[in-house]
């Protein structure tokens, strides 16, 4: 059988709507630490580079050991709350089945590991996907291919001629470093920054049209 292409997703902000629950959980880590709350715009704006730069962005000075307690501290406040007020963007349910009868279907997120497959799992959507790459996988995070290149072993697919859609520069530079095409998620809560997108979609549906005519 000829090899399917893939399309590697990101999760946060072009898969799931998770600002909520990710504010919430950084909110309760600074509360633990009788640090003052921050908006949900702050911690957005944190968000898309791993839980390490977040927790370094929400919580400024810490040395090295303490900076991997707060991440362990955010793990375990995060873990409490993966869907308790995250939902899959518009038209991502109907189109996953619709995108899995063609491609491989891959998410690869600097988020952890395990919440990465929990989040999918509790919104009924892991099914739809070959392979899942969370942080922990790798060595390194997004945008360095390495994490790219692991999805596409496991499914058994090459990175050539596939997808990388997200809603950060992270994604799109991750794209770039693995000579993917790049879709940009103009509806998620990421920045694409200076970096290249060689289509921008406005909602999850219209990626059909465009991994379709390609």
């Amino acid at each position: 059988m000829p090899q399917k292409p893939i399309i590697i997703f990101d999760l946060d902000g072009t898969l799931i709507d998770s600002r909520a629950d990710l504010t919430d959980a950084v909110n309760e880590v600074l509360q633990l630490r009788g640090l003052q709350q921050l908006t949900l715009q702050q911690v957005v704006s944190y968000v898309g580079d791993g839980q390490r730069n977040l927790m370094k962005r929400a919580i400024p000075g810490l040395d090295d050991d303490d900076l991997t307690t707060a991440c362990h501290q955010m793990s375990a406040c995060y873990a409490k709350r993966l869907t308790a007020k995250t939902r899959l963007y518009p038209e991502v349910a109907e189109t996953l089945p619709l995108l899995a009868e063609r491609f491989n279907l891959c998410v690869v997120s600097n988020k952890n590991d395990d919440a990465v497959k929990a989040i999918l799992q509790q919104l009924d959507v892991l099914q739809h996907f070959a392979a899942t790459v969370g942080g922990g996988r790798c060595n390194k995070l997004k945008p360095d291919p390495e994490p790219l290149l692991l999805a596409a072993s496991i499914c058994g697919s090459t990175l050539e001629g596939g997808w990388v859609v997200g809603d950060h520069r992270t994604d799109l530079a991750a794209a770039k470093n693995a000579n993917m095409h790049a879709c940009f998620c103009a509806y998620g809560f990421g920045i694409q920054d200076k970096e290249h997108a060689d289509v921008i979609i406005q909602h999850f549906g219209q990626l059909l049209e465009v991994v379709f005519s390609h």
